[in-house]
C-alpha cells in the first residue's frame, strides 16, 4: 500500500492549489492508497464550476480497491453554488464507465474536517442507472466534521451497503441562490445504506434543507439514532 501524508508533531503540511485548478489533489485509478494528515485548499480568484479539494476518480478502470482519506483538513474551496452546473465540493468521488465497469471496493473517509467548501462537502459523481448497475461496495464515511458549507453535506451515489456514521454537519451559511435545493446527509440511488449516530443542524437551503433524506432510486435505507 502507498501512504501519502505527514508524521511527527507540528502543523499539517499544506497543499494550496493554484488559481483555475479543478482540484488540489487527484487520486485516479488507484489501489491501496491512503491520503492523510494534510491541509488542503483550492480557492481561486473567481468561482469555478467543478472545483474541489480532493478528487478521487475511477474511470474505465475496473475495481479500485481500498482508498482512504483520513485526518484531512479541507477548506476554502470556492466552486459554483448552483446544482447541476458543476457545483464545487470539498471531496468529489467519481466513478464512470462506458466500456469497462468501474467502481470502488473499500472507500474510507474518516476524521476529516471540511470547512467553507462551496457548494457541497462530499458528493459523488457515479453511475446510478439500474440498467447498468455496478455499485461501489464497502464504503464507510465516519467521524467527519462539516462546517460553514451551504449545500449538500454527504451524498453517496451508486453504492451498495454504504455506512455513514458519527458525522457532524453544522453552521450552514445562507448563501445559496433562490430555488436551490440541498440537504444534510442522504443517499441517492443506493441499496442498503445505513445512516446512524450523525448530527445535522442549521441548514438554510431555500428548498429541502432537511437533515436527512432517502432519495431517488434507493432500496432498503436505514436512518437511525441521528
Amino acid at each position: 500500500s502507498v501512504i501519502i501524508g505527514s508524521y511527527g508533531k507540528g502543523e499539517k503540511p499544506k497543499i494550496i492549489a493554484p488559481d483555475h485548478s479543478m482540484y488540489a489533489v487527484l487520486i485516479k485509478n488507484s489501489d491501496y492508497l491512503s491520503l492523510q494528515n494534510i491541509d488542503i485548499t483550492n480557492h481561486g480568484g473567481n468561482r469555478l464550476a467543478g472545483r474541489t479539494g480532493v478528487k478521487v476518480s475511477c474511470v474505465e478502470y475496473g475495481i479500485s480497491h481500498n482508498i482512504t482519506l483520513k485526518n484531512l483538513n479541507i477548506h476554502d474551496v470556492n466552486g459554483t453554488l448552483v446544482k447541476h452546473s458543476g457545483e464545487g465540493s470539498g471531496i468529489l468521488i467519481e466513478n464512470k464507465w462506458k466500456n469497462k465497469a468501474s467502481a470502488f471496493d473499500g472507500l474510507l473517509i474518516e476524521n476529516c474536517i471540511i470547512r467553507r467548501c462551496e457548494r457541497n462537502a462530499m458528493i459523488w459523481d457515479s453511475g446510478w442507472d439500474r440498467k447498468k448497475w455496478f455499485p461501489s461496495t464497502h464504503t464507510v464515511i465516519k467521524k467527519n466534521l462539516i462546517e460553514d458549507v451551504p449545500g449538500d453535506g454527504i451524498v453517496p451515489i451508486g453504492c451498495d451497503g454504504v455506512l455513514v456514521e458519527y458525522n457532524l454537519m453544522r453552521n450552514c451559511p445562507d448563501i445559496l441562490p433562490e430555488k436551490e435545493a440541498a440537504a444534510g446527509m442522504w443517499p441517492w440511488s443506493c441499496d442498503n445504506a445505513v445512516f446512524q449516530y450523525n448530527e445535522a443542524s442549521d441548514h438554510k437551503a431555500p428548498w429541502d434543507g432537511q437533515g436527512f433524506d432517502s432519495d431517488f432510486n434507493c432500496r432498503n435505507t436505514v436512518i437511525q439514532y441521528n
